[in-house]
């Protein structure tokens, strides 16, 4: 048995739409993002890194976790240095 779920009226017409609710949660039919009604946004374009500027930022986000483990050592050993004197 599917359910079944009925939509606010339409402005234009001023009648309701009833959708499977499989439609609204990602099953089979119109996508779930809009409900099955107009189109949906785009997706939007995304440059992707290569090349130098791809290993500039692993360079640095890798020297950017050695100096926080780093400091967080070193500020391990000042409060276990101190414990002990």
């Amino acid at each position: 048995m599917t359910s079944t779920i009925i939509l606010p009226p339409e402005h234009e017409t001023g009648q309701s739409t009833m959708v499977p609710s499989a439609v609204l949660h990602g099953g089979s039919g119109a996508p779930a993002h809009n409900g099955g009604r107009g189109t949906p946004f785009p997706e939007p374009r995304v440059d992707k890194l290569r090349g130098l500027r791809l290993v500039a930022l692993w360079t640095t986000l890798t020297l950017g976790a050695w100096a926080v483990l780093g400091g967080a050592g070193y500020g391990l050993y000042v409060v276990v240095h101190s414990f002990l004197l």
